[in-house]
């Protein structure tokens, strides 16, 4: 299945292993690695930029999500991409101060994407196969979109339960994982406290994962909390769940959310853009592990 911006989170794990190992650094300037630099000029300093920033959605970069190609001889490259190649979705901009508001944008993570591949010299491809996928086991995932990888995939359908022509897309850190429920499922269970298995980051980076990045303005009171690739939620029992929702122009919805403390979550991949009922599900599971009534809290 693709799961469209669930890409994220998987970024989040791609970019702090590598922070383990010294090959990037997440409070370091990114214009120091992508010099001629990508984004067009404009009155705001991109200096400040940090790859913690770009995974927080707090560096103030535009573009919130891609609307693919049907050819994938026409993929851009990214600094093409970044320039405004994204097939109507125009380029990457700088909006704001750094660290001033959360503003979601896949275009930040695509400036992150060519700043691992810059300063790694590695595809970003190879580096979450290598860093995430290999060590979990996670055998049928990748990021690497090509006809090939996405040969025994699901067929996406529209809202109307119409076919839609696979699309293909070049942002590969906020847009591409392809996986399994299974293999998804790996992964969250990595990705929590005191759980079998591989754990290739410590509870530690987990933490700092699931810690509301800082702003420096008064965030308001109906704005989305997001950590490091992970948006995150305070349910009705005072527990923490973090997770990520991804739908894309290629016919998918997905959706995932887990309590890393107490070991639960729930995943979902639909072939099919509404998956409005399996949003409810999510809703629902989050109402019972509260304990609190499904009727008030999942009204809408």
């Amino acid at each position: 299945m693709h799961s469209a911006s669930l890409s994220k989170p998987i970024a989040s794990w791609v970019t702090m292993r590598l922070a383990e190992q010294e090959r990037v650094r997440l409070d370091a300037s990114v214009v120091d690695v992508l010099s001629p630099w990508p984004l067009a000029q404009n009155q705001f300093d991109p200096r400040l930029i940090t790859i913690r920033h770009l995974l927080s959605h707090t560096a103030g970069t535009t573009l919130g999500g891609y609307q693919g190609w049907l050819d994938f001889k026409a993929l851009p490259s990214l600094e093409e991409s970044l320039a405004g190649k994204t097939n109507g979705r125009g380029a990457v901009e700088l909006f704001a101060p750094v660290g001033v508001k959360f503003q979601y944008a896949g275009g930040g993570y695509t400036l992150m994407q060519l700043a691992i591949e810059r300063t790694t010299r590695r595809k970003y491809s190879d580096l979450a196969r290598e860093l995430v996928f290999r060590p979990l086991g996670m055998k049928h995932s990748s990021v690497a979109m090509m006809p090939e990888v996405l040969a025994g995939a699901a067929q996406g359908h529209d809202d109307d339960g119409r076919p839609v022509p696979v699309r293909y897309y070049v942002e590969q850190a906020p847009s591409t994982l392809t996986t399994t429920v299974r293999d998804f499922a790996r992964w969250m269970i990595a990705s929590m406290a005191n759980t079998a298995g591989a754990h290739p980051l410590t509870q530690a980076q987990l933490a700092l994962m699931y810690t509301p990045a800082e702003l420096s303005t008064p965030r308001a009171p109906d704005e989305a909390v997001y950590g490091l690739g992970h948006f995150i939620e305070r349910l009705s029992d005072g527990s923490t769940a973090v997770g990520h929702d991804g739908r894309n122009q290629a016919g998918f919805r997905a959706r995932f959310l887990m309590r890393p403390q107490s070991g639960d979550g729930i995943v979902f991949f639909s072939n099919s853009r509404s998956g409005l009922a399996l949003d409810r599900i999510v809703c629902l599971w989050g109402a019972d592990v509260a304990k609190v009534d499904p009727v008030t809290a999942c009204k809408k």
